[in-house]
């Protein structure tokens, strides 16, 4: 049974009422489908038509005049419409060569009645025919569905949704991932596997990744491929798609497209997260890291998971923070489905990711098996589709963050890398660069963060606006902190802190008073910028407010 609700021209013109039809001109585009019937007499009315529709006409609005006759088909070829039936009679009581021409020219079944008919008994027909078919599409449909669904449950493979859908649509089906073989149902020769994997593997290569919506590309003149991104979180996981000859998709194929991409979309999901589920040892790897305990290389290569044959040319260390600017919100960040996302969109870069969730961070410590030519331009696209996976699922609202440490070559100076990741994540601003590399004079601060000299020389620049800050509820050391790294500017400073200028005009004069009005000269702003990132870095390594 065919799930195509449409109905051709060909087989409208073998229902009982044609009996006396005959097909004139336009032979070659009889398999057009027909959406309705609709009567037209004239081309004015022509802007009612949205495509599709077989026309029924007695001749009346055009009758024998050529200009009027050549309008009105050509009316009707703009607007798409499946084909024109006319009765001969005292309008029109032969065809013109002209019109037939035209219609040739244009594969636009032409059709005549040589018997006089009743136009609405053969709207009434048609009409009643295409809805039947309409609904017998959406019976299909659901059962096809509820089939999907039970695969699901059964926790089918991608071969066997690929051999329901073909046997839904009943053509050639495929499925094309980046990261895993491309399957064929029907299955293809080897030959032609080998072109359709290399013409995909070039052609969605340059595909838009965002848009999850149904693709038609043309394979020849008679062939077409249509296909549709399987999606999970903004991230591409993989194509399904059919390959029409001599057809167009009619709305069961793509409805059914849609339902399959939708489950295996579903089952990519459930696959990876209990991919995640399963990697006890790479947690208790990352705590380690964090705690910075000391572990030998072997220790980690065994925590890895790292046979003897996979060589580590080098690696990274990355920290990515989530933070909801409503602290209300924070119990749901990050979605833990992340992990899986971003450890196969990692892996397809060329990384071999380790990744860690906790709390509103992510972990990473990514091995390159490869040299690349240049690792940093690697970890900035990595860090850019990082975090537009992250804003497309939690929100504009979402504060994303990364610091990522100095490139390593041995594994057992990772949790040593990943402290200065911390370090480039506590001191990254909204524009500054999340690389601990290019701290400059702050990447001191890592080595002495335990120090008493590091409360002193707190103490010695700060101490009088923080303990102010302490004693009466006020900002001044936030409103230092952002006047310095507003570059000096007033303005900009009140906008970020929300103020008007007079408040902060107020502010900045408590702040001369207390710590000196001197305090924006070089060398003073420079030791006060220092003191500010290290107090803020110390208010991060103890979760507790700064000593001094």
């Amino acid at each position: 049974m065919s799930n195509d609700w449409r109905l051709t021209i060909t087989e409208a013109i073998k229902r009982p009422l044609f009996q006396h039809a005959e097909v004139v001109a336009g032979h070659r585009g009889l398999a057009r489908p027909v959406r309705w019937v609709h009567v037209l007499e004239t081309a004015d009315t022509g802007q009612f038509l949205n495509g599709g529709e077989l026309i029924l006409s007695t001749g009346l609005g055009f009758g024998g005049a050529k200009e009027k006759r050549l309008a009105y088909l050509a009316e009707l070829i703009r607007r798409k419409a499946s084909g024109l039936c006319i009765e001969l009679g005292e309008y029109i009581p032969a065809i013109p060569s002209d019109m037939l021409e035209m219609a040739d020219h244009h594969e636009f079944p032409l059709i005549i009645f040589h018997q006089p008919v009743r136009f609405v008994n053969i709207t009434q027909d048609l009409h009643e025919h295409l809805i039947n078919r309409q609904m017998q599409a959406l019976r299909d449909l659901e059962a096809y569905s509820r089939g999907l669904q039970q695969l699901s449950l059964q926790a089918a493979s991608i071969p066997k949704l690929l051999q329901h859908f073909q046997a839904a649509v009943q053509t050639q089906v495929l499925f094309y991932s980046p990261d895993v073989a491309a399957e064929y149902v029907p299955v293809l020769p080897h030959a032609v596997q080998v072109e359709m994997n290399e013409l995909m593997a070039s052609f969605f290569a340059e595909e838009d990744t965002r848009d999850a919506s149904v693709r038609f590309h043309p394979l020849s003149m008679t062939k077409q491929l249509v296909y549709q991104p399987v999606m999970a979180m903004g991230h591409l996981l993989a194509y399904v798609g059919v390959i029409l000859y001599e057809r167009d998709a009619d709305e069961y194929m793509l409805l059914a497209l849609d339902n399959t991409v939708s489950a295996m979309a579903q089952f990519f999901m459930r696959k990876m997260f209990a991919e995640e589920q399963a990697r006890v040892m790479e947690n208790r790897l990352f705590d380690d890291l964090i705690a910075n305990r000391p572990m030998t290389e072997d220790h980690m290569r065994t925590l890895l998971g790292l046979s003897g044959s996979v060589k580590t040319v080098s690696y990274h260390t990355l920290i990515v923070s989530c933070e909801k600017s409503e602290p209300a919100a924070e119990g749901a960040l990050p979605p833990h489905e992340l992990t899986a996302i971003y450890r196969s969109l990692l892996t397809r870069q060329g990384f071999l990711p380790f990744i860690r969730c906790m709390g509103h961070r992510f972990y990473f410590l990514l091995i390159e098996p490869k040299p690349r030519a240049d690792s940093r331009r690697a970890l900035e696209k990595a860090w850019t589709d990082l975090k537009r996976i992250a804003v497309q699922m939690l929100g504009a609202d979402t504060q994303i963050r990364c610091g990522i440490g100095r490139v390593g070559k041995r594994l057992s100076d990772a949790g040593r890398h990943l402290a200065e990741a911390e370090q480039a994540l506590t001191f990254q601003r909204d524009s500054s660069s999340p690389f601990f590399s290019d701290l400059g004079l702050f990447r001191l601060l890592f080595h002495i963060p335990a120090e008493p000299v590091l409360d002193h020389f707190i103490a010695d620049y700060l101490g009088p606006l923080l303990a102010h800050d302490e004693k009466h509820g006020s900002a001044l050391t936030q409103t230092l902190h952002v006047y310095l790294n507003a570059n000096l500017s007033k303005q900009a400073a009140a906008e970020q802190l929300f103020i008007h200028r007079q408040t902060l005009y107020h502010r900045l004069e408590k702040i001369a008073e207390l710590i000196g009005d001197d305090f924006a000269s070089p060398e003073r702003r420079l030791c006060l910028e220092i003191a500010l990132h290290a107090q803020q870095w110390l208010q991060k390594e103890d979760k507790a407010l700064p000593r001094y």
